[in-house]
């Protein structure tokens, strides 16, 4: 039962707070759930769940995660921005990594605009065209040939008739 009276505290407060645009504007706004849970004392899972419940908060998260990837990319520059001159190897390996972090969440958030698509390749041999034109030419050619041939043999044929009915 105290599951349930935490689910109406968190949706009664989100309520409270401005609803679908608190929401909207928290994820949006590069917020996570799981800081979110911190403050209501509870786990990620249990606040994702208890607000995937009111189908106008699923949708406005959903929505909000794609405008968030923007959020961590900005994020990601600033973090890149304030590193200085003076800034260790370690500094600069940490930051590294949370920028790349910032990408990774970016492309799953807004796979569209940040996501890394397989590229396809195409590979293409000159020489391998070349064998194909010559290929083709050369069917080409005994095509025209054989054609040559069965004219040659109408017209010898049409000749030894003309011979034989004199």
């Amino acid at each position: 039962m105290a599951g349930k009276a935490l689910r109406r505290k968190i949706l009664s407060d989100v309520q409270e707070k401005g609803g679908v645009d608190y929401l909207f504007e928290q994820i949006a706004s590069g917020n996570t759930l799981t800081k979110m849970a911190v403050e209501y004392g509870c786990s990620r899972q249990y606040l994702g769940s208890s607000l995937n419940k009111v189908p106008e908060y699923e949708k406005a998260m959903n929505e909000a995660r794609r405008h968030a990837a923007d959020a961590l990319v900005e994020q990601g520059l600033t973090m890149v921005d304030d590193l200085d001159g003076g800034s260790t190897s370690s500094e600069i390996a940490a930051t590294r990594e949370k920028v790349q972090w910032r990408k990774f969440m970016a492309s799953s958030y807004n796979q569209d605009r940040y996501g890394t698509r397989p590229q396809t390749n195409v590979n293409i041999s000159v020489g391998d065209m070349h064998l194909d034109a010559l290929r083709k030419v050369n069917s080409d050619l005994a095509a025209i040939h054989k054609e040559d041939l069965e004219r040659e043999a109408k017209t010898i044929d049409a000749d030894y008739e003309d011979v034989s009915d004199e």
